[in-house]
């Protein structure tokens, strides 16, 4: 793996959607159209059926709430303060300790005596626990977003 892509593309983009829904007003409606149109400004060639599913990913999992309807949309669940990337990462990455990091079977092969296993779990607690520090407000803070006028 090189340096960079310890994410996966559905991290990326949602990672992306909540810090431009943080810029908002707690409880303001972000379209799928607008959040997509804004995506394009990122990566060119952002895709929005890729970004619907993530989009209805984070609601199934309580990231954010889809509005239905006419005027409906998404907004987040709790505020952006309040919602870490390891949040996000869990929700969209089906992040899982109790799995084989080495495996692609439940259990690891070597069962309870791998000390790789073992170690490498350590690691990804730690990791899911530096995720735990940083909030969608903190990531957007530091990014320019132009929202749409009257937002």
């Amino acid at each position: 793996m090189a340096l960079g892509q310890m994410f996966s593309q559905r991290f990326g983009y949602a990672a992306h959607a909540l810090a431009y829904m943080a810029k908002k007003p707690f409880g303001t409606l972000t379209t799928l159209p607008e959040l997509a149109e804004w995506m394009q400004t990122v990566w060119a060639n952002a895709s929005t059926t890729y970004l619907s599913n993530v989009l209805q990913r984070l609601a199934r999992g309580g990231v954010l709430r889809s509005h239905r309807g006419i005027a409906g949309g998404y907004s987040l669940a709790r505020p952006a303060e309040m919602i870490s990337l390891r949040d996000v990462a869990e929700v969209v990455d089906g992040v899982a300790l109790e799995r084989c990091a080495l495996s692609l079977a439940q259990e690891c092969p070597s069962g309870t005596r791998c000390n790789i296993q073992r170690t490498l779990r350590r690691v990804e607690e730690r990791y899911l626990d530096s995720l735990s520090e940083i909030s969608i407000a903190q990531v957007s803070g530091g990014m320019t977003i132009k929202l749409p006028k009257g937002v």
